[in-house]
């Protein structure tokens, strides 16, 4: 009788084997081909960047939950909107993914009639972004830079200039031949030509505007092309 029992028992568990790998096939069959397990993302965050954009670019929409790198998804953003500030992915269980995003700002705007261009930090044009601009460089007479290209050392350099000597200016604009020019918040036109320190030009600026807007006068334009000898033209 004892010899019986044990003749059965690798019988049985062959059967007990045989029915967690069975059970096993069907879990990973769910695993695999279930709906719920197929990354559903959400974009919290895109105030002008275009959600759906944004979730292209992480490459995990709609891609099954095993296959999802949180982390390679917010670089594979940040790659393509580089003025973001922040990107990071998060995942719950089974497939819910969130994608917060955190714009950030351009640090110039190039513009060519009604072509529209940003510049990143190194002046190069950058593509697929509709993020503000801090600084707007309305441009005559220069051929647009082509996207992922970037902007003539010189002209950059003069750019740098700007910004740092005239912080509180939004927009700039540029003639060839005749340089740099923006309009004081009074309402009058400061030419700066295209050589020189914007530094200096900024000083005597200051200098002029304030005087001018105590006596309550309303010039022209004011010409800082040649600094030491500042022109202030009235109608």
């Amino acid at each position: 009788m004892a010899v019986a029992v044990w003749s059965l028992r690798p019988a049985g568990s062959r059967l007990v084997a045989g029915g967690l790998l069975l059970l096993w096939a069907i879990a990973g069959g769910v695993l695999l081909l279930h709906d719920a397990f197929y990354t559903r993302l959400d974009v919290a965050g895109a105030r002008r960047l275009s959600p759906e954009a944004l979730a292209a670019a992480s490459g995990i929409d709609g891609l099954h939950i095993f296959w999802v790198n949180p982390a390679e998804a917010a670089a594979a953003v940040r790659r393509q909107f580089p003025t973001l500030k922040a990107a990071t992915v998060r995942c719950r269980w089974p497939a819910f993914c969130t994608l917060f995003a955190v714009e950030g700002q351009a640090p110039w705007e190039w513009v060519s009639g009604d072509l529209r261009l940003l510049l990143d930090d190194s002046g190069q044009v950058v593509e697929g972004e509709a993020v503000e601009a801090r600084r707007r460089l309305e441009v005559h007479g220069l051929p647009p830079p082509a996207p992922g290209q970037r902007v003539d050392p010189w002209l950059w350099a003069r750019m740098q200039d700007l910004s740092q000597a005239f912080p509180e200016i939004g927009t700039f604009r540029y003639e060839t031949g005749r340089g740099f020019s923006f309009i004081d918040p009074y309402g009058w036109p400061v030419l700066l030509g295209e050589f020189g320190s914007m530094a200096a030009r900024a000083a005597v600026w200051r200098a002029l505007r304030d005087r001018l807007a105590a006596q309550g006068q309303r010039p022209a334009y004011l010409d800082l092309r040649v600094p030491e000898a500042p022109a202030v033209g009235f109608p």
